[in-house]
């Protein structure tokens, strides 16, 4: 795999403007990069272009001025990079959608939650992707109005592991907007973070609830065990090595063998429910990304996250049950054939 060198003077695309997309826009803007921004969505198209991007972040509010598109065919040339922000279930056709305005020697950045990296190399070559973790919570409060709701990192790397001119410029690039750092095991961060989201954003799309209230459970603690567990087990299957989450968190510290998953408040793991405490008094605050979207009436990431697992576990005959019900869960809550509410938990808490 041939990876292009890095290209001065870049010339940026922005794709979606939601949580993630509008924090990352108002950065780069206030930097002066070159960006353009294109949203599917006509509301947050009126309210940016009238009122600019209204940003709320730990370092206080501001409001950048922008001019949004609503489709691609609105602009014209190539750009050296694109950056795809829509939700997971929309980046495959925005990336086959934007791959005549990537330029020869572009790339595009991934920027999901799930692992969909590999998808988007089997549309624009894998050559052509690095990957990313967005390791902070935003939410979009109206069209065009945006909040961090959590601080953290975002964490870039090349799919094969080097360090490469261009993905150190696109960390510089990046730092205009978020704290960004390089990784030489990429899908080991992406997957660290799946685990979390199978757990986090998943409870929550089937809960209704925030993060805090969710893990003040000590039922709700030993569930999110056995979830990440499930994950450690295809990964290794997978060859792949987690990565400590935020370069503190240690994935591997909340595992449990298959044997104790139906007794996690045994004696032996209690410092894995206070590492769960505590990132639920962190983050309390933290609302799902699935369930906003399911509140908007849009498509769960849920094949991405809980589902992907599930995939990825069968290639190589690792069972996941928990994540495979929990998956049933989120789809029958789209559906409308169960009620998104504590209780529907119940039958995995035991």
């Amino acid at each position: 795999m041939s990876i292009p060198e890095a290209i001065s003077g870049q010339r940026i695309l922005l794709m979606g403007c939601g949580a993630v997309g509008g924090v990352i826009a108002a950065g780069l803007l206030s930097a002066e990069h070159d960006v353009s921004i294109v949203t599917g969505n006509q509301d947050i198209t009126q309210a940016v272009n009238l009122g600019g991007l209204r940003v709320t972040t730990p370092e206080g509010q501001r409001t950048i001025s922008a001019t949004v598109h609503t489709r691609l065919d609105e602009l014209s040339g190539h750009f050296d990079a694109i950056y795809l922000a829509m939700k997971a279930t929309e980046v495959e056709q925005a990336a086959r959608d934007a791959a005549e305005y990537l330029a020869p020697e572009g790339y595009a950045v991934t920027l999901q939650n799930g692992v969909v990296e590999d998808r988007i190399g089997e549309i624009l070559g894998k050559e052509r992707v690095v990957g990313s973790l967005v390791g902070w919570g935003a939410t979009m409060q109206a069209p065009g109005v945006y909040e961090m709701t959590s601080q953290g990192e975002l964490v870039v790397g090349e799919l094969n592991g080097e360090i490469t001119p261009r993905v150190k410029q696109l960390k510089e690039t990046l730092e205009s907007a978020v704290p960004t750092t390089i990784s030489t095991n990429i899908y080991g961060v992406l997957w660290s973070k799946l685990a979390i989201n199978c757990v986090i954003t998943t409870l929550g799309a089937v809960t209704g609830q925030m993060l805090g209230q969710m893990l003040t459970q000590a039922k709700v603690r030993r569930l999110g065990m056995a979830i990440t567990s499930e994950v450690v087990d295809v990964a290794e299957k997978h060859s792949i090595k987690l990565e400590p989450v935020g370069g503190t968190l240690d994935i591997y510290r909340l595992y449990l063998p298959p044997e104790r998953r139906a007794s996690g408040l045994s004696l032996g793991i209690l410092s894995n429910h206070v590492i769960l405490l505590v990132v639920g008094l962190k983050f309390r605050r933290l609302r799902s990304s699935m369930l906003q979207s399911m509140d908007r009436g849009r498509r769960p990431e849920i094949d991405f996250m809980n589902g992907y697992v599930v995939v990825r576990g069968e290639e190589k005959g690792v069972l996941t049950p928990i994540n495979a019900a929990l998956t049933r869960m989120v789809n029958e809550i789209e559906a409308g054939q169960r009620e998104m509410t504590p209780s529907t938990l119940d039958g995995l808490l035991g």
